[in-house]
């Protein structure tokens, strides 16, 4: 009895030691709370008492921290009804407008939602703030709010250009990847390559100012005063940022201590499969192609002779199929498909005779394919998952498809290749070992220098002094335009030097021919 309620005490000791974390995720894509969630358990579980404000709130009941539903203050997503065909129409700017209607436009607005007004009011005080990464503009200011450090999470592969360039992160397009450049660097990068990555991210800088920071300055004044430093000055003073990246599969990049990969920090323990999935995948002799287009996309709005595409490809292998489609009937399934609205896809790549997973290249998805060591077919839509799948076949561990080629013979002879020649399940398996082959785990990762920024005050120690430089010193073309000045002044120097001592010579010359010969005619006048 004494060792229970010893160990009761310890346990509360532990809990009222840990620090009070403020957590803000109010970007309106599942994939980024996903990305995010199991860390925010994990700090849960150490003892950390964490305030967490989300739109996707977690209903279970073992829920360790306080949760609050934002979903009511953000404004309705942009619709697109989980169509193909509105998906692939978004681009950089269709992104960036929609990330612009997502931020508050006034104070009143702001304030008459009830969960944020409270935080607005509140005098809590906080020991750390956490928030996502992509288009934290105007939310970086309960950093200021609070007078604590903050922590930056990034679901993608790479930071938004002008996130990296602010905290002094190495952002050059020259061999650094934007997300939704659909350009991958494992391969040589190309001359075109180049200029359209540079392009992307000219772009992204430009329109990014105005869709985003401009906006987010003046609503950021509005609610925490005109006494606040710039946005861009919190920002900088970011301790540390975790990103959805790490080499192996994605390509290697030079980094400052305060940005850190914990690519795959999202691939949870598998757990159990429902009895049906298991049995279904267990009864399989060929194994099992597992076939999902994400959360936002309804495979049921595929276009007839796409979806039929797929269904005669599966009709004529023996492999069985699960497919996650949302309608209720999926007209033309053969006998090995197996359709259902919702899968344990973390669950079902974990099985070992699942043989390939077809995917739009999410890399949250990607992440587990690649774990557990699973050829992809992939068929990209928007964002990043070009990048992501051009990343697998530069390792040789999946095939791209491209949506506007798909047809009944291509997506065939590509599930057939990727199922029969061995090659792709070898290099899938080399790239999961490599994947997991780090010294920790990425979610222990990020937990450590969470911890470690609660316990050294912030860290300003990682920043790098590339943050605090303005454009043209980080470029050194200050340093440059002086080295390019000595040597035109040294040049001119010589040149006016040299062309003074030819002249002297050469008048010495010249000059003494002169008088030699005046001197010969004035003695012959004189005779």
């Amino acid at each position: 009895m004494k060792s229970v309620i010893i160990l009761l005490v310890l346990c509360s000791c532990g809990w009222t030691n840990g620090a009070n974390i403020l957590c803000f995720f109010p970007v309106p894509f599942r994939s980024h709370y996903a990305f995010a969630e199991p860390y925010l358990v994990k700090l849960a579980e150490r003892g950390h008492n964490l305030t967490v404000y989300t739109i996707y709130p977690d209903t279970s009941s073992s829920l360790k921290y306080r949760q609050l539903d934002i979903s009511p203050c953000i404004p309705p997503q942009q619709e697109v009804k989980g169509k193909v065909e509105n998906i692939m129409a978004f681009n950089i700017m269709s992104f960036l407008k929609m990330m612009y209607h997502f931020q508050p436009k006034s104070s009143k607005d702001f304030l008459k939602c009830a969960p944020l007004n409270e935080l607005f009011e509140s005098t809590d005080q906080f020991d750390l703030f956490v928030t996502d990464g992509v288009h934290n503009d105007w939310y970086a200011g309960f950093a200021y709010k609070f007078g604590c450090p903050m922590i930056s999470v990034f679901p993608n592969t790479a930071v938004m250009p002008w996130f990296a360039d602010t905290i002094g992160a190495i952002s050059n397009p020259a061999f650094v990847t934007h997300y939704a450049s659909n350009v991958c660097s494992i391969s040589k990068m190309l001359f075109a390559d180049r200029l359209f990555n540079t392009y992307v991210y000219l772009m992204m800088q430009t329109i990014g100012l105005f869709y985003t920071t401009i906006p987010a300055e003046k609503f950021a004044r509005e609610v925490f005063g005109n006494e606040m430093p710039t946005l861009k000055e919190i920002v900088k003073n970011t301790s540390v940022t975790f990103f959805n990246h790490y080499p192996g599969l994605n390509a290697a990049i030079p980094l400052p201590p305060n940005l850190i990969q914990v690519g795959g920090m999202n691939v949870k323990p598998a757990h159990v499969l429902p009895e049906n999935i298991e049995k279904f995948i267990n009864e399989s002799k060929h194994g099992v192609v597992y076939f999902c287009m994400g959360s936002l996309l309804r495979g049921e709005t595929f276009p007839p002779e796409k979806r039929e595409a797929f269904l005669y490809a599966f009709s004529k292998i023996p492999q069985r199929v699960l497919w996650k489609w949302e309608g209720d009937v999926l007209p033309g399934k053969s006998d090995n498909i197996m359709i259902s609205k919702w899968m344990p896809q973390r669950d079902i790549l974990a099985h070992p005779n699942v043989k390939l997973f077809i995917s739009h290249g999410g890399l949250l998805g990607t992440s587990e394919a690649v774990y557990e060591g699973v050829p992809v077919l992939g068929i990209p839509i928007f964002g990043d998952q070009r990048t992501n799948i051009k990343s697998l076949e530069a390792n040789g561990a999946g095939e791209l498809l491209d949506y506007n080629e798909i047809s009944k013979e291509v997506v065939l002879e590509k599930i057939q290749r990727l199922l029969n020649d061995p090659k792709y399940k070898e290099n899938a398996k080399l790239l999961s070992d490599r994947y997991r082959d780090r010294p920790m785990s990425p979610l222990d990762t990020a937990v450590y220098w969470t911890e470690y920024v609660i316990r050294h005050k912030g860290a300003p120690h990682l920043r790098t002094a590339a943050a605090d430089m303005p454009w043209y010193q980080y470029l050194l073309l200050d340093v440059i335009a002086f080295i390019v000045a000595v040597l035109v002044a040294g040049l001119l120097i010589i040149y006016y030097t040299t062309k003074f001592i030819l002249r002297a010579i050469y008048g010495l010359i010249c000059g003494g021919g002169a008088k030699k010969g005046s001197s010969k005619s004035d003695k012959k006048k004189r005779n």
